[in-house]
C-alpha cells in the first residue's frame, strides 16, 4: 500500500525555510505539527501546517531537501518507509531519510513558561526595527525591559555600559515588577509576523503567533 501523495503549501515551505536557520536537520513526525530545536537547545519552535504527515522521516540537511523540491513545479511528495519520493511531470527523485540518531530533536510537547513576569503583544514592525538596529549599530543582543509600567524592546550590548542603544516602547500602563531580560540576537530567527510574547525571568521568552511559536532562552537578567 502506497502512502498518500501531498504537496507542501507556500506557507509550509516558508516555515521549513525558517526552521532550517534554527537547526539544519529535522524529524517529521505523523500529524500536522512540525518542531525543531537548535543544536545548543537555546531555541525551540513548533508550527501547525495545513498538511498531514503520515510517516516519520529524518532529514539531515533540510535546506537541501527544500532545494530539491524547488527543482519541480508544484511537486508531489510521498513519505515512504525509508525515503521521500518527489514527483513532478515526467521527473522523479528518491530522497533517502537520515537516521534520527544523527539529529538533535525537540520534545514532543510544548514548554510551559514558568512564572512569567509579563505578556505583551509585539508587532513585527517593532521586532524587525530592533533586529535591524542590532545590525546597524553592531549590537549583539536585544532586551525586553520594564520600569514597572512601560515595557520596551531594545537593541543592546549588555556587557558594555557605554554602548549605543536603540529602543521602542511596546506596551504602556502595564503593571509589572521592573525587569531587564536579554536575548542573543542570533536566537531571534522568527517568521515575520506579529507575536504575543510571554517573558519569564526563569530564563525563557515565548513568542506565539497563529501559526508558529518559539521558546527562546533568556541569557541574562
Amino acid at each position: 500500500m502506497r502512502n498518500q501523495l501531498m504537496k507542501f503549501s507556500n506557507e509550509t515551505i516558508g516555515v521549513l525555510k525558517n526552521f532550517a536557520t534554527i537547526n539544519p536537520s529535522i524529524v517529521f513526525k505523523p500529524g500536522s505539527t512540525v518542531r525543531t530545536i537548535s543544536p545548543q537547545k537555546t531555541v525551540m519552535a513548533a508550527a501547525t501546517i495545513s498538511e498531514t504527515v503520515d510517516q516519520q522521516a529524518g532529514v539531515y540537511d533540510l535546506s537541501r531537501l527544500l532545494a530539491t523540491l524547488s527543482l519541480f513545479e508544484n511537486a508531489d511528495v510521498e513519505f515512504g518507509s525509508d525515503r521521500f519520493t518527489i514527483k513532478g511531470g515526467r521527473s522523479e527523485v528518491n530522497y533517502t531519510y537520515t537516521s534520527e540518531s544523527l539529529i538533535v530533536s525537540p520534545p514532543d510537547k510544548d514548554i510551559v513558561v514558568p512564572n512569567p513576569e509579563a505578556t505583551v503583544n509585539v508587532t513585527w514592525q517593532d521586532i524587525d526595527s530592533v533586529i535591524r538596529a542590532t545590525g546597524v549599530l553592531q549590537l549583539p543582543e536585544v532586551a525586553f525591559s520594564s520600569d514597572g509600567s512601560t515595557i520596551k524592546l531594545s537593541a543592546v550590548d549588555s556587557k558594555t555600559s557605554t554602548a549605543d542603544k536603540y529602543e521602542v516602547v511596546v506596551a504602556e500602563g502595564v503593571e509589572t515588577e521592573p525587569f531587564n531580560m536579554i536575548i542573543k540576537t542570533d536566537n531571534l530567527k522568527l517568521v515575520p509576523t506579529d507575536y504575543e510574547v510571554t517573558l519569564s525571568s526563569k530564563g525563557m521568552a515565548h513568542f506565539k503567533s497563529d501559526v508558529v511559536q518559539y521558546w527562546i532562552a533568556i541569557e541574562s537578567r
